[in-house]
């Protein structure tokens, strides 16, 4: 058998695979009857061998900028260390910036509360003149 040889299974379609035939056979790994308690063992696994298992539960309030600061320093040695996936991490990163925006409008209102508290009072005090004069 020639290395690079193509497949010899027809499709339902007639057109034959373009898959390359296992080294030893006429047929690709996907067509070859002797390849198929392995391509169940596969189609099980589905891919699953790579896969981190979840942390366990998590409860870390975020309300402040340094529990933001915490969670992504634990995001970042989770990864280095090989205990969370990456494509978690990016979707933590993001909820840390979401994080991040809501704190800083909460900050933003709260301050903008207490200097309204403070006005509050001299601006009634303006309208009462006004109304007086």
């Amino acid at each position: 058998m020639m290395a690079g040889q193509l497949c010899e299974h027809v499709r339902t379609n007639g057109e034959q695979c373009r898959g390359y035939a296992v080294t030893g056979s006429r047929y690709c790994f996907a067509h070859d009857p002797a390849q198929e308690p392995k391509r169940d063992d596969a189609r099980r696994r589905g891919g699953g061998a790579g896969k981190i298992e979840p942390l366990s539960e998590s409860t870390l309030a975020i309300r402040s900028m340094s529990d933001v600061l915490e969670l992504i320093e634990t995001t970042i040695n989770d990864v280095r260390a090989g205990r969370i996936d990456v494509k978690i991490a990016n979707a933590v990163g993001y909820l840390a910036n979401v994080s991040v925006k809501v704190i800083q409008q909460t900050d933003l209102e709260a301050r903008l509360e207490a200097l309204e508290s403070v006005l509050e009072p001299e601006r009634a005090s303006t309208v009462n003149r006004r109304r007086a004069a």
